[in-house]
């Protein structure tokens, strides 16, 4: 949401826009933000490049799923290459895609947190029966 009012409202480039966007906050995606700025100013192929360069170093740091890293490919391969309008637009149909995977997430941590918790019920249930 930011970087779409940076890009879209603030008229900034996009390379600009994400240089603003990692300095105003302290967060893991500000970080990448920042990151890419600075590969941009040194890989040949520009923001996307850079794009997939700084995903390619968070890889090992983020705990995502396949998925989400594709998702955020997309979105470099994107950026930059359109018009504010387009980009505006490509910016909310990711949002809502990036929604559908945190629900998707959000719903396996749920099973999986019941599962955790019947096999520790089950767990300590057996153990007891070993003890008697």
């Amino acid at each position: 949401m930011e970087l779409e009012n940076e890009i879209l409202y603030m008229g900034r480039p996009l390379g600009y826009a994400l240089l603003q966007y990692s300095q105003n906050r302290n967060t893991p995606v500000s970080e990448f933000s920042g990151r890419v700025y600075e590969l941009s100013k040194t890989e040949d192929g520009g923001i996307d490049a850079a794009w997939q360069k700084g995903i390619d170093e968070f890889r090992n740091h983020w705990p995502v799923e396949q998925e989400d890293w594709i998702l955020l490919s997309q979105v470099g391969e994107v950026l930059g290459k359109t018009d504010r309008a387009n980009q505006s637009s490509f910016i909310k149909m990711m949002r809502e895609k990036f929604s559908v995977q945190e629900k998707k997430a959000e719903e396996d941590r749920a099973r999986k947190e019941k599962l955790y918790k019947n096999l520790g019920i089950l767990g300590g249930l057996a153990i007891v029966l070993v003890l008697i």
